[in-house]
């Protein structure tokens, strides 16, 4: 991959973090929130936002969706922890345990590992699918 695309693909897990940072703000990064919130907040993430947003990236890029697919994981989750490690733990003053206080957000790094490349590896799939389809007329 290209280095603009490897910017373009930090730039969208960046872009993810802050729209939740900034929404999280007014709530103390959804601390005030109670856990049955903290649970609807991070099933709606898995399950609507993180899938949207992958879907649309890795059809954009095309060619290999499955490296699109793992390369989307790593920039939104490696550089995102230590984005909230530096803001939440260290310039709030949360210290390390904020992985344990805003698990919501710890298991976020988690899931896209599963959801980037898995919608890589169905795209490729499809595209199989597509193809041999394609050939049979």
């Amino acid at each position: 991959m290209t280095l603009k695309k490897h910017l373009i693909l930090f730039a969208i897990g960046f872009s993810a973090w802050l729209i939740y940072f900034l929404l999280g703000l007014p709530f103390n990064y959804f601390q005030d929130w109670s856990t049955a919130e903290q649970v609807l907040l991070s099933l709606s993430t898995i399950f609507g936002a993180a899938p949207i947003i992958a879907l649309f990236t890795i059809i954009f890029f095309s060619g290999n969706y499955i490296k699109t697919g793992i390369w989307l994981a790593f920039y939104s989750s490696v550089p995102l922890i230590f984005l909230d490690f530096l803001v939440s733990g260290i310039i709030l003053k949360g210290g390390i345990s904020i992985f344990i206080t805003h698990w919501y957000v710890t298991i976020g790094y988690i899931y896209v590992w599963i959801i980037g490349p898995a919608f890589g590896f169905l795209l490729t799939k499809l595209k199989e699918e597509i193809r041999n389809s394609d050939e049979l007329f």
